[in-house]
């Protein structure tokens, strides 16, 4: 179950991955580089939730697993936009590829994370 639930996970933050990142792209052009990453990934959000609800774990989770999936993103929004603003700043990496950096990192903790959130209680 985990490993369908994995890749699910995978292929579901691939198409979330890719919408905010195209977005990101598309705000570059008129903003600075950490506006446009907030921006974007917050307009993953409930694209976020809705794919983890009814595509990655396909139950509904925790009471209140709505406001649980925001928490959890706000989590990956600061530690995404530490990573980024590290790459730019001190990795002297380039801006159009921050937001990649930030999600190799994350995916993992976020899995782990979200699919407390839609656990429900006394299961795995």
């Amino acid at each position: 179950m985990i490993v369908r639930e994995v890749l699910r996970y995978l292929a579901a933050g691939g198409v979330n991955t890719a919408f905010s990142y195209l977005l990101y792209l598309a705000l570059l052009s008129w903003i600075d580089y950490p506006m446009a990453y907030v921006l974007a990934f917050v307009g993953g959000i409930g694209l976020s939730f809705i794919l983890l609800r009814h595509a990655v774990f396909a139950r509904p989770g925790k009471p209140f697993s709505l406001v649980w999936v925001a928490l959890s993103q706000g989590l990956q929004l600061a530690l995404g936009l530490a990573i980024v603003q590290a790459w730019v700043d001190w990795m002297k990496g380039p801006i159009w590829l921050a937001p990649l950096a930030a999600t190799l990192v994350c995916v993992p903790l976020m899995f782990v994370v979200q699919r407390w959130i839609f656990t429900p209680h006394g299961t795995n």
